[in-house]
């Protein structure tokens, strides 16, 4: 594996896990814990303000923010792709449907003829009964 797939795993396993309900629950303890620690004075490694605290927050979400957006980027580049071959498929199928409608409007047209001509087929078997009829009362 190479630095680039390496960078590229790393973020989207760092989105991954910082936009999960896991983390946020974790950081919440990790932080109440941290803060009743040093306001209970149990240990007082960093009192109020929390300035350590505020400093490693901030150095987490300097970190995370980047590797968020280049996942975030990322999914853009893989969502426009996937877009354009939904978009393929869609023109593809828009050519197919057109195509029967053609299709359709000519058996439609051709069922009118045949529909026409069984009516005419009708009329002159009307005619040649007739004509039977009359050549057999003449003769």
């Amino acid at each position: 594996m190479n630095w680039k797939d390496f960078g590229i795993n790393l973020a989207d396993g760092v989105a991954s896990f910082v936009g999960s309900w896991t983390f946020i629950i974790w950081q919440t303890v990790i932080l109440i814990i941290w803060g009743a620690v040093n306001i209970l004075h149990f240990s007082n490694f960093d009192p109020y303000p929390f300035i350590l605290m505020n400093l490693l927050l901030s150095s987490q979400a300097a970190y995370a923010t980047p590797m968020i957006l280049m996942s975030s980027n990322r999914q853009a580049i893989k969502d426009r792709e996937e877009l354009l071959k939904d978009l393929k498929v869609d023109q593809e199928s828009k050519e197919i449907l057109q195509s029967i409608m053609v299709l359709l409007i000519k058996l439609e047209e051709d069922l009118a003829l045949d529909r026409q001509a069984i009516k005419e087929h009708a009329e002159i078997l009307a005619e040649i009964k007739k004509i039977k009829k009359t050549s057999k009362s003449h003769g």
